[in-house]
């Protein structure tokens, strides 16, 4: 008797800790929830409630056109609630990982390989192979050594040049890549004279796209003047960003200089929050990637053609993860990254960085995330696309960012392996349904190492690879495609105005520890990203950017 008298309370501090309701007296096996205490704070996502142990509502404070392909990004995997708060949402989540999926992952040996194995007691259809083994390396040319040498069954990216010779070879089956991306040159307003529109369109006007697509880019990439590709829903064929005119440029550049004061060429800025002077730099990460297939040399030629202008920028390389932490925080000058298709929506291309809560820029641009969260919020596809266009106008008036292209790309795989699949949206291979008639493995080499295992606080293709073989949303993707199929849950209901999702869960599904799905699972790992309150809101330090993406605020922000 008094030790059950001693759970209750304990339980009850616990809820109060991590934000999450349990009535009066309740045992542990009570369900949770969890909600904003209204819809004025910022965010879309109003309250999430397991209504029993399968079923979970999602309530919205605004309807969300593409909820449902929202539904199935991996940055809202679903971890084990006992998982979450063991690791406090950092640690060992981050490296390790119990998941649901087809693969369990046994061992990352950092800096080498990834290695996992079938999951037994998987609710789908088992992993074909036993063993799967994730590698990578940054240059083109020596994964495709490996290739050739028989040492790896699979590559990402092969260097453009090395396409065609790969197609015309029967002993390898090469996978196109449609160009779902886009790659732009930000820059931040936190830095003068970045701040002033002038400057910006200067650094537009002095790149030549074109040159950089025709040199760098695979054969059949489009430029246009929308970081939206062409075939994505949204796309908008006009308007954006100025195009290439160095005349214009140097002028532009010359009349901001001798208004503002500074000197040509232009080499440092300062940062406008705490009065600092520092080089004016542009900087990237040595990964390739589907929209950047040659980082290094893209990012020294932007540099020449800014050169040219009047602006010297220090070219840099900086490593993966910090990269992106210090570019989504705005604390990059100059810096190149991209975007591959997560869904087929401009919404995914456009809200990962314009929302109105996100720093990748500096100070947001509200005449391009306000008519962006309105495409959000309506479901008539004409009436979208009318909001899509405003927020084309917003980028040509506020030049945020240089996109310079759509790039494609192309896997390679032995010619022997069955069940080979694009990975059309980012990181969406399925290699547990591949088979190698040879041995009970599969080995995949991709372009870089992942940067932690949970996704729902990361912003990389390469670490979405490796957590979609362990871990599952709601929803998924079809396997090669785009249409949504049902995940974790087994069905869902939405009702008529749009705001209430409903999720019917799987029965008899297992994590990789052998605890049992349910809805406070659901209810616990949507928290840890949703509330700043939760002590389990750490991550790794990427500020769960595509929670915020899809929702635009985190609840009880200023507990951030």
């Amino acid at each position: 008797m008094f030790a059950n008298q001693r759970v209750l309370p304990l339980l009850a501090l616990l809820a109060l800790a991590l934000g999450l309701i349990i009535a009066p007296g309740a045992s542990q096996d009570d369900l949770l929830s969890f909600a904003a205490a209204d819809c004025d704070y910022g965010g879309n996502l109003k309250s999430v409630e397991a209504l029993d142990a399968l079923t979970v509502r999602v309530t919205l404070c605004n309807p969300d056109a593409i909820f449902d392909q929202e539904m199935a990004s991996l940055g809202l995997s679903i971890h084990p609630r006992e998982w979450m708060d063991a690791t406090g949402g950092t640690g060992d989540i981050l490296t390790s990982a119990i998941g649901t999926g087809p693969l369990r992952l046994v061992n990352w040996d950092q800096g080498n390989e990834m290695v996992f194995k079938r999951f037994d007691d998987y609710w789908g259809e088992p992993s074909i192979e036993d063993t799967v083994i994730l590698r990578w390396n940054s240059e083109a040319a020596a994964r495709a050594t490996e290739l050739r040498a028989g040492t790896i069954d699979g590559m990402k990216f092969a260097n453009p040049d090395d396409i065609p010779v790969f197609r015309a070879d029967p002993n390898f089956n090469l996978i196109d890549i449609p160009p779902l991306t886009g790659v732009y040159v930000a820059m931040s307003n936190f830095f003068e004279p970045l701040n002033d529109l002038r400057v910006r369109t200067a650094i537009a006007m002095g790149i030549d796209r074109q040159r950089i697509v025709d040199n760098f880019f695979p054969p059949g990439s489009p430029l246009t003047p929308d970081f939206v590709p062409p075939a994505v829903f949204g796309h908008i064929g006009e308007g954006g960003v100025p195009g290439f005119d160095q005349a214009a440029a140097k002028a532009l550049l010359e009349e901001a200089a001798a208004d503002l004061g500074f000197g040509l060429p232009l080499d440092s800025v300062v940062d406008t929050r705490t009065g600092e002077e520092r080089a004016l730099t542009l900087t990237w990460r040595d990964v390739v990637r589907g929209y950047l297939p040659n980082p290094g040399i893209i990012a020294n030629d932007v540099a020449a053609q800014l050169a040219d202008i009047g602006i010297n920028a220090d070219v840099q390389v900086v490593e993966s993860g910090a990269f992106i932490a210090s570019a989504l925080s705005g604390n990059e000058p100059l810096h190149i990254l991209g975007w591959h298709a997560d869904f087929p929506d401009a919404s995914n291309f456009l809200t990962c960085c314009h929302g109105p809560n996100l720093s990748q820029m500096g100070e947001p641009y509200p005449e391009i995330y306000e008519p962006l969260i309105a495409a959000g919020q309506v479901l008539d596809p004409d009436t979208r696309m009318e909001y899509f266009q405003q927020v084309a106008e917003g980028m040509a008036s506020a030049v945020p960012w240089v996109p310079f292209g759509h790039a494609g790309s192309a896997d390679v795989w032995q010619a022997d392996i069955v069940g080979v699949h694009p990975g059309v949206l980012d990181g969406t291979e399925e290699f547990s349904r591949l088979e190698d008639p040879d041995d009970d493995n599969i080995i995949y080499m991709q372009n870089a190492e992942p940067i932690s295992i949970y996704c729902n606080d990361t912003w990389d293709g390469e670490t979405f690879r490796a957590c979609h073989q362990v871990q599952e949303s709601l929803l998924d993707f079809e396997k090669g495609g785009v249409a949504v199929i049902p995940g974790l849950a087994e069905s869902w209901d939405v009702s008529e105005d749009g705001t209430v999702w409903t999720f019917n869960l799987r029965e008899g599904v297992l994590f990789h520890d052998g605890s049992a799905l349910d809805s406070n699972d659901v209810v616990a790992t949507w928290h840890a990203s949703a509330d700043c309150a939760s002590p389990n809101h750490t991550g790794r330090g990427e500020g769960f950017a595509i929670y915020l993406s899809i929702f635009q605020q985190f609840i009880n922000a200023d507990q951030c």
